[in-house]
């Protein structure tokens, strides 16, 4: 799925609007594009864009509180069925309110039942005036790159890439590549709003690149071998303040064991968060078997 881009690299259409990966289609419903199809179905989406539009409604409900807003500090999302390419409802609410932290929940509904749903902590950040401290070495800048150096990589030359999500991405690696299972680095830049005229947040942005973290890592071919996550859990150290976020991932399978995707992610700054996803790795034959058996 080919997307075009103006000089800015944001996607336009032959009409210059901006696509988005969500049509709003009611006050909390949202009917999603053909850009959020995913790599592992073509009838499901990608968690990436959905997991943003969870992060908005969490956002959205801490302006609504009527305090200081507070910023993410970790977030934690259930992915308990696949996402169909069909409209979401998307409800968040506060558990726990607080000054310094807050706990927010929320969750994507999908035909009336919950799809998605995430626990969100808003955690005061510290004080600018801290005691001196030794910097760490994950506290300076990203360890790959800058993006401008390095060359941009179609996924559409792969076809077992070749999806609307990953299409809306612009993809720069300075590790691996889409072709070569294991560790990967990549920067990452979205180049889709997320609902018309509503660029995607800085939080939303990390969460959405977070979410690839199994896939660009993965460590099988992903044509003949799935690695799906059921969750998602990112700590976030600050929002991300450059549109281009470092995503450098690797993934633990071992035979008889759990999966593990792990992953730091970075701006132009310096660090802004880590992420973890269990895995689910199943061969495409045996899990197309198993569909047809109903036993998935």
């Amino acid at each position: 799925m080919h997307v075009e881009s103006d000089a800015n690299g944001h996607a336009t259409t032959r009409n210059g609007d901006r696509p988005t990966y969500f049509v709003p289609d009611g006050p909390r419903r949202f009917r999603p594009t053909g850009h959020t199809q995913g790599p592992w179905n073509p009838h499901h989406q990608h968690a990436g864009p959905a997991l943003a539009l969870l992060v908005r409604a969490v956002e959205r409900c801490l302006v609504d509180t009527g305090h200081d807003v507070l910023p993410l500090g970790r977030l934690t999302c259930e992915i308990l069925s696949p996402l169909r390419i069909e409209p979401l409802e998307a409800h968040a609410w506060v558990e726990r309110p607080g000054r310094r932290v807050r706990l927010v929940r929320a969750e994507l509904r999908q035909r009336g039942a919950p799809l998605v749903t995430a626990a969100a902590w808003a955690v005061r950040p510290a004080p600018a005036e801290l005691p001196d401290h030794r910097p760490t070495p994950s506290s300076g800048a990203a360890p790959h790159g800058p993006p401008a150096v390095l060359p941009v990589t179609d996924p559409a030359q792969f076809p077992e890439w070749d999806c609307g999500f990953m299409a809306s991405v612009e993809w720069r690696f300075a590790q691996g590549c889409f072709s070569r299972p294991g560790p990967a680095a990549v920067w990452a830049r979205p180049r889709l709003d997320l609902v018309p005229g509503e660029c995607l947040s800085p939080t939303q942005r990390l969460v959405l690149t977070a979410d690839s973290a199994n896939g660009v890592s993965a460590e099988l071919p992903i044509d003949s071998w799935l690695s799906i996550s059921p969750e998602l859990t990112l700590h976030v150290t600050r929002p991300p303040r450059s549109a281009w976020l470092c995503l450098s991932a690797a993934s633990h399978i071992r035979p008889g064991e759990a999966g593990l995707a792990t992953a730091e992610l970075w701006d132009l700054g310096g660090l802004v968060g880590r992420s973890h996803q269990s895995l689910l790795v199943l061969e495409r034959e045996t899990e197309a078997v198993a569909r047809s058996s109903h036993s998935i």
